[in-house]
């Protein structure tokens, strides 16, 4: 914790908290806070980590503080460790946070932490890439954003799209990126076909909408979930004073949140975009609140033929095809596997999928998530 402390600014509790809450449920008396009353000196048992992350400078207000005001007057039924490090230090440059909250969750990481961060910059989810580059393990990015441009030309650095960063990096670690709820008009056909080409998921924004439950296969099998505010319906753009028409609203939020909680791979979890603005941070909060409601409820479920509560389907499509999939008897989720063709079969890659892609194959389909990762690790 000694570590960690250099890197942050303790929170200022009688500025969030307006009340003494007397209930012990409430979260305020159900957290571990990094404050300037009562600094920590250790992580305790955390399991879950929250800090802000602000272009702000010290003593203006931090968009994380006005999400702590709403999320530490919220009840909490759930049993989990969670600690509240405070406020990243405002470094010289974009570059120095990237840095800062690197190390942070490296170090979380190191201690099996899961780290939500709340942050007013939109290319955070780099940093939280680059700590699970130095394990050197595949990673699964889940992006839910209204609009993404891999332009990287005559633009502004601060402004450049972090998954260009991440895709040219020499033995990148990148595995698969989803970007869910974009909205055609604001996304280039070529940056679609782009994610295409890399057999990268685009799901628009209608599609989400419409069956939401598809959605959850691909939150289930990420490491990093990144929910951009501007995916929001109403979200206020200060800088062009416009708020948008379309989006996710408040519900499909907080239950994709809580999809990303219930993932047994995600470790880190964000919202950025943050501003200054009560409606958007009540809902960041209750966001939040889902994110650790689903993760209260993980399971632990990894399909295997030890496990006793997994059934197993072999799935004919076709004359020279067959899928397996996997069921769990208890959460009632899916699984299939794809085998890896350059190593004769004898290996093979379970993904989350669901029910329906089931149904497709017993119906002589090909499921279009098989697919696209066959293609992938061909």
């Amino acid at each position: 914790m000694h570590h960690l402390q250099d890197f942050f600014d303790p929170i200022n509790v009688n500025n969030i908290v307006d009340e003494d809450y007397i209930e012990k449920s409430r979260f305020a008396n159900r957290i571990l806070i990094n404050s300037i009353k009562n600094p920590l000196s250790d992580l305790g048992k955390a399991k879950i980590a929250i800090f802000g992350v602000s272009k702000n400078n010290k003593g203006e207000l931090n968009p994380a503080d006005l999400v702590r005001k709403f999320l530490y007057s919220f009840f909490t039924p759930f049993n989990v460790n969670i600690i509240d490090l405070g406020n990243l230090k405002k470094g010289k440059n974009i570059n120095d946070n990237l840095y800062g909250v690197r190390e942070v969750i490296s170090y979380l990481h190191s201690k099996k932490i899961i780290s939500i961060i709340l942050g007013d910059n939109n290319n955070l989810p780099f940093a939280s890439y680059l700590s699970f580059e130095e394990i050197k393990n595949p990673v699964n990015i889940v992006s839910i954003d209204s609009a993404i441009s891999l332009k990287q030309k005559e633009i502004k650095e601060q402004d450049i799209h972090y998954l260009p960063k991440i895709v040219l990096r020499n033995n990148n670690s990148l595995f698969n990126f989803s970007l869910l709820g974009y909205q055609s008009y604001l996304v280039s056909p070529d940056d679609i076909n782009t994610l295409n080409r890399l057999f990268f998921d685009a799901i628009r924004l209608g599609v989400v909408k419409s069956n939401i439950s598809e959605i959850e296969p691909l939150l289930r099998d990420a490491n990093i979930v990144a929910i951009h505010l501007n995916s929001i319906q109403g979200n206020f753009n200060p800088e062009e004073n416009l708020i948008s028409p379309n989006g996710l609203d408040g519900r499909e939020i907080c239950q994709l949140a809580r999809y990303a909680g219930a993932g047994e791979r995600t470790s880190s979890f964000g919202l950025y975009g943050l501003k200054n603005n009560n409606s958007e941070a009540i809902l960041t909060a209750q966001a939040i609140w889902y994110f650790l409601e689903g993760f209260s409820q993980r399971t632990n479920e990894i399909p295997s033929k030890k496990a006793k509560s997994i059934l197993k389907f072999h799935v004919e499509v076709g004359k020279d095809t067959s899928i397996t999939f996997f069921k769990s008897s208890k959460s009632e989720r899916w699984w299939m596997e794809v085998p890896y063709p350059k190593s004769g079969f004898s290996k093979s890659l379970i993904i989350s999928c669901s029910y329906s892609d089931y149904q497709k194959a017993c119906n002589g389909e090909v499921p279009d998530r098989w697919w696209k990762f066959f293609q992938k690790i061909c």
